[in-house]
């Protein structure tokens, strides 16, 4: 290993570097086994919490006040009952549907839009 010595004549003390500039083997090998093991913590942890997350259904918050809101009266049966059969398919899918009157906070990607009724009465678009 070259070292080179320089004085610097303002501050006095002499400053030494070094002009080879290879990683050393045991610092080669204590950065490869450390990001190993970072890799495998992080890779381990990321298998609990994806496991994790499939015992948990997705949710789904579904407003069936908003969804009667201005409907006729004489459709109001229909439209609960199509809003209900929505919600129920979206259970047999897997789906957590939770009542959105009840949520204080939530993403906006979580609530469900309710299904539109065209102007005619005729069915339903999906």
């Amino acid at each position: 290993m070259a070292a080179e010595t320089e004085t610097d004549s303002a501050s006095g003390p002499s400053v030494v570097r070094n002009s080879d500039t290879r990683l050393s083997p045991w610092l080669a090998v204590v950065l490869l086994a450390g990001g190993g093991s970072g890799y495998l913590g992080a890779r381990l942890g990321g298998d609990a919490l994806r496991a994790e997350l499939a015992l948990r259904p997705p949710v789904v918050l579904f407003d069936l006040a908003a969804a009667v809101r201005g409907v006729d009266p004489a459709q109001l049966g229909a439209v609960v009952a199509r809003e209900t059969e929505q919600a129920k398919r979206l259970a047999a899918g897997g789906f957590l549907v939770l009542d959105a009157q009840a949520v204080i906070a939530a993403p906006p990607d979580l609530f469900l839009a309710p299904t539109t009724v065209p102007t005619g009465g005729g069915e339903p678009s999906l």
